[in-house]
């Protein structure tokens, strides 16, 4: 997950709309580039899920996206939810520092 609570080239814009394809590509002004991403329908079709998220950072995106309310066109990785089980998330101890009842 990335320090703007984007995760898998999913950022804030149109891409989080699709629920037809299962990849777009599109232009992402803020990083002068095209991108490609699966669309949230196919990744949450997945048998697994699993977040990285490192660095002090990405502390409050993290704690938006979990705890947060749900904003997802502001934070995106909260479009990712399984259709069966739960998502796996491997929290760094700075990116955690936000989280409730994390010490």
């Amino acid at each position: 997950m990335g320090e703007d609570g984007h995760t898998a080239s999913l950022f804030p814009g149109e891409v989080l709309q699709e629920q037809n394809r299962w990849v777009q590509a599109y232009y992402l002004p803020a990083q002068q580039m095209h991108r490609i991403t699966l669309t949230a329908p196919v990744i949450n079709a997945a048998r697994k899920i699993v977040f990285l998220v490192f660095g002090e950072k990405k502390a409050e995106a993290l704690q938006q996206v979990l705890e947060g309310p749900y904003r997802p066109e502001h934070y995106p990785a909260q479009l990712i939810k399984p259709q069966a089980g739960e998502p796996i998330w491997l929290v760094g101890r700075a990116a955690a520092s936000r989280l409730n009842g994390v010490r």
